[in-house]
């Protein structure tokens, strides 16, 4: 299949760490930067409990405003080091780490995700971003010279709503200006990324760099350098 237009997902597809761990990882750097020490292991607990709170399964909006986003990180963030045993009022230094992170540090560049863009870039692929972040995630795209990429972003904290909002698919379908036909998307949730993509018509392809998500039996790569087959470009040249 041809593609004319690929439309990209940010965390876990672009922006995360190499690690199949990496948004755990987070929670120990932020522990780290409140002052304290935990694992991993400690980390993966607490998260499991705090996944498995009626609060937390009833909870559908979380970064659909600037507002918003900053009040669920730093809530999340909050209950699952509460949870692995980190006690005290952690909220102002949380609300640091918060601005930190959105600076762009602790978080890199998938070493398959430059590759990738230049490649599709030189054939005259159209690129875009879909992402649920807060506002300031074209920032983060500066700070790391990828901004340049995207013809189009729709970022859930500008336009109000987030994935797998249909709406937020359908204000991105618009700024692609492309037939649904000849749009290919990547992302790294199933029921957030691929599902909804498929719902509305449009290819998707699930990027497991970790073989996470086999049982979802879903069409899906380990590395973004395979992407250029799916859009016809014979082996990435």
């Amino acid at each position: 299949m041809f593609y004319d237009t690929v439309i990209f997902d940010a965390a876990g597809t672009l922006l995360g760490r190499e690690t199949p761990d990496y948004f755990e990882e987070f929670f120990v750097i932020a522990a780290r930067e409140v002052g304290h020490t935990i694992t991993l292991e400690q980390v993966k607990a607490a998260m499991g409990r705090h996944l498995d709170h009626p609060d937390r399964r009833r909870q559908k909006d979380r970064m659909s405003t600037p507002d918003q986003a900053r009040r669920f990180w730093v809530k999340l963030y909050g209950s699952v080091l509460n949870e692995a045993g980190v006690n005290g009022d952690l909220k102002r230094g949380l609300e640091q780490f918060y601005d930190r992170f959105q600076e762009g540090r602790f978080l890199e560049v998938y070493s398959d995700v430059r590759p990738t863009l230049d490649t599709l870039s030189a054939h005259g692929i159209r690129l875009g971003l879909l992402s649920n972040w807060s506002e300031h995630l074209t920032d983060i795209l500066d700070r790391f010279d990828l901004s340049n990429y995207f013809a189009f972003t729709v970022i859930s904290a500008e336009v109000g709503c987030e994935k797998p909002d249909g709406r937020i698919f359908d204000i991105t379908m618009s700024r692609a200006d492309t037939p649904y036909d000849r749009i290919l998307y990547i992302g790294d949730h199933p029921e957030e990324d691929i599902h909804p993509a498929q719902q509305i018509g449009v290819d998707a392809l699930l990027i497991d760099r970790y073989d996470k998500h086999t049982r979802y039996r879903l069409p899906s790569i380990r590395q973004l350098t395979d992407i250029p087959r799916y859009v016809g470009i014979e082996n990435g040249g």
